[in-house]
């Protein structure tokens, strides 16, 4: 019971004031039962980037910002915070605003001309007994969308091209699919899906602030039915970055909207380690060649060394050939993890359909042998092969 008493709450304060900001910190300093550590946040860009790198407890909102102003700046920290509770800082003439927030969804809201200690303490943990419990927070997130990567070993290996068909075969699942595509060094699921739009991830990881449906609808394509891109910026955005923490907050947002979401990771980099954090799911494309077996067991090292779990990296084997050199269990053994899937190299088959411009035709060996991944994948067993004793065949030559 005392522990529960002296548990250290955890307050993320967005107010650009900083009179007001030392004001609420002070009060809650001096609180004796109870320790409050206080992460403070100017701007509603600098609030998100802190509710992707932190856990929070409850927050305090000042809805007039620097970047955001009113309303929209309460819905953006519930859309990306949806089971956090936000007690709203308002001024006296703004009351009407912060009565309609709490309509909305805000647990409270605090006048700051006639804020004390005892008052903003009450209100902090009313907020947090009155948030719904860990298991319907958890079931709510259950319910959004599965979060899966492919990650390239090294360059070339296929890693856009696999994406984009687990994007399709998804979409046949009756779940609306996102490919999102991170491989920011080209365009290759834009130009594979033949769509060319102005709009990048890049807009979508600088526009956080304003990131709601409409905007969603209007930066994303939907080259097949079922199935939204998000393009990456490619050459257009080659001197500007993507900025991990907001494509953490893209892919939140984004779990809302979708049942899968599929992401083209392209190669490693030091920022996409927090990224696939968010990934449920991450398969390594590699191929049987030694240069990507080698880099595929350094990487799988670094991963682990991370802290990503065995379970949830897959390997996947791309353009397996007949009669190739080392076998799959050879391949198992040399990089010690078991291969997941095998896609069959078919170069003649491919080359005549890009040469049609059909990139992604169902009717590829490389999208048959995707969807067994992707079923796999979600659990559906393939039926085995029907085996005939020798008394059916007697029965079939008799009636033949």
């Amino acid at each position: 019971m005392r522990e529960d008493k002296h548990k250290q709450i955890r307050v993320l304060l967005v107010e650009d004031n900083a009179v007001s900001a030392r004001f609420a910190e002070a009060m809650l300093s001096r609180v004796e039962d109870q320790t409050f550590n206080i992460q403070c946040a100017e701007t509603l860009l600098a609030a998100l980037d802190l509710l992707v790198r932190d856990t929070f407890d409850v927050a305090l909102l000042d809805l007039n910002l620097p970047d955001s102003q009113g309303l929209e700046t309460f819905r953006t920290i519930q859309r990306h915070a949806p089971v956090l509770p936000i007690i709203v800082l308002t001024g006296l003439e703004d009351e009407k605003v912060a009565l309609s927030a709490v309509q909305q969804g805000a647990q409270d809201f605090l006048a700051k001309g006639t804020l004390n200690k005892e008052t903003l303490v009450r209100a902090l943990n009313y907020a947090i007994a009155r948030t719904r419990n860990p298991s319907e927070a958890a079931s709510q997130v259950d319910d959004k969308a599965k979060i899966i990567g492919l990650l390239g070993s090294n360059g070339g290996v296929g890693t856009t091209t696999l994406a984009c068909h687990c994007a399709l075969e998804l979409g046949q699942t009756g779940k609306r699919v996102l490919l999102l595509d991170l491989d920011v060094s080209s365009a290759g699921a834009s130009f594979l899906m033949k769509v060319d739009s102005p709009h990048t991830s890049l807009e979508a990881a600088q526009n956080l602030h304003r990131l709601d449906a409409n905007l969603w609808k209007g930066i994303t394509c939907s080259p097949r039915e079922g199935v939204d891109l998000l393009q990456a910026p490619g050459a257009v955005g080659i001197s500007d970055t993507l900025d991990a923490d907001r494509v953490r907050h893209i892919l939140r947002f984004a779990r809302s909207l979708y049942g899968w979401i599929v992401v083209d990771l392209g190669r490693l980099t030091a920022s996409k380690l927090a990224i696939l954090e968010e990934t449920k799911d991450l398969f390594i494309v590699t191929t049987p060649q030694l240069s990507a077996l080698y880099e595929t067991r350094r990487l799988l090292q670094k991963l682990l060394d991370a802290g990503f779990s065995r379970e949830k990296l897959r390997l996947l084997l791309n353009r397996k050939t007949k009669g190739m050199e080392i076998s799959v269990e050879q391949v198992e053994k040399a990089l010690g993890y078991p291969v997941y899937g095998s896609i069959a190299d078919d170069s003649a088959e491919m080359s005549e359909a890009y040469a049609e411009r059909r990139f992604l035709d169902e009717k590829l060996l490389v999208r048959k042998q995707i969807a067994q991944v992707m079923r796999k994948l979600r659990g559906i067993e393939e039926e085995p092969p029907m085996r005939f004793g020798l008394g059916f065949l007697r029965l079939a030559r008799a009636i033949g």
